[in-house]
């Protein structure tokens, strides 16, 4: 599940896609930065005015993939 994460709030989607465009929607409206979080906490998207702000990808391998 992906979540949509607006300040405190959390939202899951069942798809990438979903939320994303949830995502732009949200922005657009609230005139603030929300996140889009992959299930395994690597992949970040920030969406702010409808837009992609910024996009993280975490390669790195961690302690829960040992």
């Amino acid at each position: 599940m992906y979540q949509l994460q607006n300040g405190t709030e959390v939202t899951e989607f069942a798809t990438r896609k979903e939320a994303i465009d949830a995502a732009k929607a949200l922005s657009l409206e609230l005139k603030q930065a929300v996140y889009v979080v992959d299930p395994h906490q690597r992949e970040r998207m920030a969406y702010q005015g409808g837009e992609l702000e910024s996009y993280t990808y975490e390669t790195r391998t961690g302690k829960m993939d040992r």
